[in-house]
């Protein structure tokens, strides 16, 4: 018959067997833990290329709207050369402008001096009117005198006579 394996033959199999499985054991966890670990950074990198891909898609949009607003702004925009005819156009107004300026104020400061020359004219001639009114009485006094002398029988309140030419 067969021989009965020895107690301490199973039990070093049992413990062997046991170390196995925990090895066994430990070895699982570890690739659950790789695992885990894994899927982690696959969903952070899926994540990550979400936002890229959203960022693109956002940079994409950008760039259709700065292109359309480049032409847009290319068509609406006035060329160098027609700006820079504009600018000299502009300059040489700034300066016709700045020639009729200096030419008014010429003619204001002659005109202050007509004024001045008309308002000093003007009471010289005031001057001249009044010594003429005083002169004419004078000369009516003197008539009056010299009527008297000549005609001692006509009053002397009776005005001087008309000449032929005047009409009563």
């Amino acid at each position: 018959m067969t021989r009965p394996v020895p107690l301490s033959l199973l039990l070093l199999l049992l413990l062997g067997l046991c170390s196995l499985c925990a090895w066994q054991w430990k070895r699982e966890e570890d690739f659950r833990d790789l695992t885990r670990r894994q899927q982690a950074e696959i969903a952070a990198v899926r994540k990550e290329l979400d936002e890229t891909s959203t960022r693109a898609k956002a940079a994409d949009a950008e760039i259709l709207r700065l292109t359309g607003s480049l032409s847009e702004l290319r068509t609406s925009s006035v060329a160098k050369a027609q700006h820079e005819e504009l600018l000299e156009a502009a300059q040489k107004m700034k300066d016709s402008i700045l020639k009729q300026n200096a030419a008014l104020k010429e003619q204001q400061d002659a005109l202050a001096k007509a004024s001045t020359s008309i308002s000093t004219a003007n009471e010289t001639i005031k001057t001249l009117a009044a010594e003429r009114d005083s002169v004419a009485k004078k000369l009516n006094a003197l008539t009056l005198e010299f009527n008297k002398l000549a005609n001692p029988e006509k009053p002397a309140d009776s005005p001087p006579p008309k000449p032929a030419d005047q009409k009563p």
